[in-house]
């Protein structure tokens, strides 16, 4: 599972917006809608691995779920009636009411809202230029993003956040929608890896050229397996095909790099 929590610090806690004037009326809702859009909307489809939660003004928690949202479709029109219904369900007490299916509204803080990502055992992860670069980071298995709307986090907001891991897209700042697409990108790449098996790259006959060719690769930002019949070292030349080695790699990477072992060695093997 993959969660998204957006605040909106000037989002009005009631319906009383117009969704033909998004932007002007409702506090910059339309930046949510987008970011709901990126975190759950495929071409043909909606993503039901994902989670996305909208804090507004610290006070009001608005939970859509993917695997039970319905009646959502790509535009922010249809997104902000969704979000205004919500409002219109919001609980007086601390109860939790569902306005639609798949979208749940309760009064939660921030710290609330936290308590329950760590309940759900996922891992909070803030979104900030100033974080480690992504390129670094190792995502866990079930992350909780956290970004803002068209404002910066509040000093508040940076203090009750400051345990949790803080990673940066770079250094120019992007629309929340736009970094939820690339995290998306992202996680979906890491997954293919994860489950995808390794794919024969190329076919070579002794250890030491099998090594000389997995440095070359790594070189290059491709990681190497290497599969043979017999544990490395054992025999010193081939015996009746025993010291055949293979060069796994990942499916994604299998052009670029049989093409560095065409450029450098020699025309690759592969059967």
């Amino acid at each position: 599972m993959r969660r998204y929590v957006l605040l909106g610090h000037k989002v009005p806690l009631t319906p009383d917006f117009s969704l033909n004037d998004i932007p002007g009326t409702a506090g910059r809702l339309d930046v949510l809608c987008r970011g709901i859009g990126a975190a759950f909307f495929l071409s043909h489809g909606i993503r039901q691995d994902v989670e996305t939660t909208l804090l507004l003004q610290g006070e009001v928690q608005i939970t859509i779920e993917g695997d039970r949202v319905k009646r959502m479709n790509p535009d922010e029109r249809s997104t902000a009636a969704l979000i205004r219904h919500a409002l219109a369900a919001l609980p007086d007490d601390d109860g939790v009411a569902q306005s639609t299916p798949g979208i749940r509204i309760a009064r939660r803080s921030l710290d609330e809202t936290l308590d329950r990502l760590y309940q759900a055992e996922a891992t909070p992860v803030l979104l900030h230029e100033a974080g480690v670069p992504i390129d670094g980071f190792s995502f866990p298995e079930n992350p909780a993003f956290i970004l803002s709307d068209h404002l910066d986090f509040t000093d508040d907001e940076m203090r009750a956040f400051e345990k949790m891991p803080h990673v940066s897209l770079g250094s120019a700042a992007l629309h929340a929608s736009q970094c939820i697409t690339i995290l998306n990108y992202l996680l979906d790449r890491q997954a293919e890896d994860v489950n995808s098996d390794l794919v024969l790259c190329h076919t070579v006959w002794g250890e030491p050229q099998a090594l000389l060719i997995k440095g070359l690769l790594e070189d290059f930002d491709i990681p190497v397996n290497l599969l043979s019949h017999v544990p490395p070292s054992v025999y010193p030349m081939a015996l009746d095909g025993l010291s055949e080695i293979r060069i796994m790699v990942r499916p994604r990477d299998l052009d670029r790099a049989q093409q560095v072992v065409r450029d450098y060695f020699e025309e690759p093997i592969d059967d």
